[in-house]
C-alpha cells in the first residue's frame, strides 16, 4: 500500500468519483476541511458520528487502484482507518 500524494491530478481524478459519491454529497463534505482527496488529507473534520453512511465510491476511483491502497469511507475514517 502506497501513500497517496496529495496533488493537483489526484485531486481532479478524485473530484470524479467523490462528486456522485453517495455519501459526500447529501454530507455536504466538499463544505468541510478537507473537501476531497480524503486518501491523502484525511477524514474529514465533519464527525464520523454525524455522517449519514449512504455507500462508498472509493473502490472504483484511479487512485484508489494506482496507489494500491485498500479500506474506503476515507471521508469518515481517514487514511488511519485503512485495513
Amino acid at each position: 500500500m502506497s501513500k497517496v500524494p496529495d496533488t493537483p491530478e489526484n485531486l481532479e481524478i478524485c473530484k470524479r468519483f467523490c462528486g456522485p459519491c453517495p455519501t459526500f454529497k447529501p454530507n455536504e463534505l466538499n463544505k468541510i476541511p478537507p473537501n476531497a482527496l480524503f486518501c491523502a488529507r484525511g477524514a474529514s473534520e465533519k464527525p464520523a458520528e454525524e455522517i449519514e453512511d449512504k455507500g462508498c465510491s472509493c473502490f472504483g476511483c484511479e487512485v484508489f487502484q494506482k496507489y494500491k491502497i485498500s479500506g474506503g469511507w476515507f471521508c469518515m475514517h481517514g487514511v488511519e482507518g485503512r485495513k
